[in-house]
């Protein structure tokens, strides 16, 4: 007696339509990581996904679309796991020392580095839809620092006349500038230092600036 085939699963995608942006989207990040972005081909990132090319379009225009939308979601996901680290609670001090120390180690993570030179060396020449992806993101870092200095201003533990936006600015850059060159492209063989050293450093002198007294201008010559 012949005996009857086994039904097959249905095909991924049959089983989970809904997830075929968010697994696109995936797959894009993966290759351009990977490979970087001139060389990964829409095929290329359908095949990554288990549809066809034709697929791809049913969700996205081009390449380009399906990169700025996969940076911009990456980029609100990171963004909620600081809001999550602040959402504990503390004082403003507390609070910012967390979200830099977080955004330091996120900086200096290989994952972080690999985006760093893409962006550098081929997106924002030539993708610049996927670097303004980015950069709306990073402002955002911005913001969240501006924030919480405004937080301590509110209570008194920072000076009130200290530039909450430029201080913010100033301390996200030179951290992420610091991860990107001493780091990610090595200048650290050429001009040593620990890297605690320069994270320590760094909230020394912020801190130092948000907490001095106010100098009093009123007192005679």
């Amino acid at each position: 007696m012949t005996r009857a085939a086994e039904p097959t699963s249905p095909p991924r995608w049959q089983r989970r339509p809904d997830d075929r942006p968010d697994a696109l989207m995936e797959s894009a990040l993966k290759l351009v990581r990977q490979h970087g972005y001139r060389r990964v081909r829409l095929e290329d990132i359908a095949a990554d996904a288990g549809v066809s090319k034709a697929t791809v379009y049913h969700y996205f225009d081009s390449k380009d679309d399906l990169l700025t939308r996969a940076v911009a979601e990456r980029m609100v996901v990171i963004q909620g796991e600081f809001e999550a680290l602040l959402a504990r609670g503390g004082s403003a001090t507390e609070r910012l020392r967390i979200y830099l120390r977080h955004f330091w180690e996120f900086s200096l993570s290989a994952h972080a580095g690999v985006w760093q030179r893409l962006l550098v060396s081929e997106i924002v020449t030539e993708a610049p839809s996927i670097f303004d992806a980015w950069a709306e993101g990073f402002v955002g870092r911005w913001q969240t620092a501006e924030r919480l200095i405004r937080d301590g201003q509110a209570t008194g533990e920072f000076r009130a006349d200290v530039d909450a936006a430029v201080a913010a600015r100033l301390v996200i850059s030179g951290l992420a500038h610091q991860a990107l060159f001493h780091e990610h492209f090595g200048v650290h063989r050429l001009a040593p230092c620990p890297l605690e050293r320069i994270f320590e450093s760094a909230l020394e002198q912020l801190f130092t600036v948000l907490t001095a007294p106010v100098p009093n201008t009123n007192v005679a010559s």
